[in-house]
């Protein structure tokens, strides 16, 4: 793709269930963006289309003939130096970011992940109780605090003392979910919240971006649930990094929302 941010083509699902329309993206390197669509919602179809410069970053679509087109830098330029400019102003603070794991087999690439994201910005972790059976606590960054359910509550006794998964929120810029399990994935769609992940995303305020990669096997990925969930979470503004049959590599989940917070300014 050319282009100093990475966006994608934000359709609705209401136009995107018209899907017989021509689609043709210039001035990019999509190949093959202009070809007819087949009206086909398939969960195995969902994936993206990169465009330079378009608006907020949507992931989450359904071009069947793109499938696993995710185009992402393996080492995308420092922050502060873009376009061949160095600024002369402070620079900015180090975006603050928020990574949570769920509990399925992809979790074993947690740490790795953790790593990628602790050396260039401020990283607090949220595992649910399922993932901390493939997670390897002590392999984690020194420098990236892990919450657990039992964090929840421990430091809270009266009304009125801080809770836990309200602090986090508010202290993130943005949240990546990697991986995202299928049971996870129905408690966001149905709005449940009963532990300290899922407490965040219930309270997460939605102008912020979150990120979700899923980690599931083949079958449940098919499973017509399964799209259900991701089309109601795709109503709420959550970006999807798609893998192949998957969760997608640490480094792609890196490279992706690095773009994303290069291209923009980070709040006070």
């Amino acid at each position: 793709y050319s282009g100093s941010g990475l966006s994608v083509l934000n359709l609705n699902i209401g136009v995107l269930w018209r899907s017989c329309i021509d689609i043709s993206v210039s001035d990019t390197d999509v190949r093959g963006a202009s070809k007819r669509m087949k009206p086909t919602m398939g969960v195995d179809s969902f994936s993206c289309v990169n465009i330079p410069d378009v608006g907020m970053i949507r992931l989450c679509q359904v071009f069947p003939y793109i499938k696993g087109s995710l185009k992402v830098m393996a080492h995308p330029e420092p922050q502060y130096v873009q376009r061949g400019k160095v600024p002369t102003g402070p620079p900015r603070r180090k975006p603050r970011i928020l990574l949570g794991a769920c509990g399925c087999v992809a979790a074993v690439q947690f740490a790795s992940i953790c790593h990628c994201f602790s050396e260039w910005a401020e990283v607090k972790a949220v595992a649910t109780p399922a993932s901390l059976h493939f997670i390897d606590i002590e392999s984690l960054p020194d420098n990236v605090d892990l919450y657990t359910d039992r964090h929840e509550w421990s430091r809270w006794e009266r009304v009125g003392d801080n809770v836990l998964h309200i602090e986090l929120y508010r202290w993130a810029d943005l949240m990546v979910i990697a991986p995202l399990s299928a049971n996870t994935l129905a408690k966001i769609a149905g709005g449940i919240c009963d532990n300290l992940l899922t407490c965040i995303v219930r309270a997460w305020d939605y102008s912020k971006p979150m990120f979700i990669a899923p980690g599931m096997n083949t079958f449940t990925w098919r499973n017509p649930f399964t799209e259900k969930h991701l089309m109601l979470v795709d109503e709420l503004g959550v970006s999807f990094i798609p893998g192949d049959d998957a969760m997608a590599e640490p480094t792609e989940i890196h490279s992706t929302v690095r773009l994303y917070l290069e291209s923009r300014p980070l709040p006070d």
